[in-house]
């Protein structure tokens, strides 16, 4: 059903709800959230912080995930902590073992304060898919134990933000 609107009307919000979904020209926002208030399990591996399962995107638009600043910790100084968002498109549950989609590393130069990163990922499904996407964490190299520091205060967010229509590549490689 199509409405058409004059200018000066009223748009009530059942009807702008109809106007808001996959073939909208407008950006979506965020669709997906996540919210962690501790720190990560310490690893010398690598573990998942932070999951958002099944998340409805559609080909033709663009999505950002992204997370609050990360505070990339470890026990000894001079390792390098990854943080690396993962996901998976069948359904199944993301793991340490499923395909990276963008990661950020730094070298932690000493054991007390360890950088403070934002992390920020584009992502242009090809078909319609439930997207499901794992924050982890994991060492690089060194010998201390890696974590992401978490409170109240200063908590991990993960985000999936629709971004609207998928211009395509656009861009020039030089």
């Amino acid at each position: 059903m199509t409405t058409t609107y004059f200018s000066g009307q009223k748009v009530r919000a059942g009807e702008f709800g109809d106007l808001i979904d996959q073939d909208s020209v407008l950006p979506l926002g965020i669709i997906a959230r996540g919210n962690r208030t501790t720190s990560s399990t310490t690893t010398t591996t690598e573990v998942g912080v932070e999951r958002l399962d099944d998340i409805p995107v559609y080909a033709g638009r663009s999505y950002k995930i992204w997370t609050s600043p990360l505070n990339l910790d470890s026990s000894v100084a001079n390792d390098v902590v990854l943080a690396a968002v993962r996901y998976t498109t069948d359904g199944s549950t993301p793991s340490t073992s499923s395909t990276v989609l963008s990661a950020i590393q730094e070298r932690c130069d000493d054991a007390t304060n360890g950088p403070v990163l934002p992390f920020c990922c584009d992502y242009s499904p090809a078909a319609d898919q439930l997207l499901s996407v794992l924050l982890s964490v994991g060492r690089v190299s060194g010998t201390g134990s890696v974590s992401i520091i978490g409170s109240a205060t200063r908590p991990i967010n993960l985000n999936v933000e629709d971004m609207g229509p998928d211009p395509g590549d656009t861009g020039v490689d030089i």
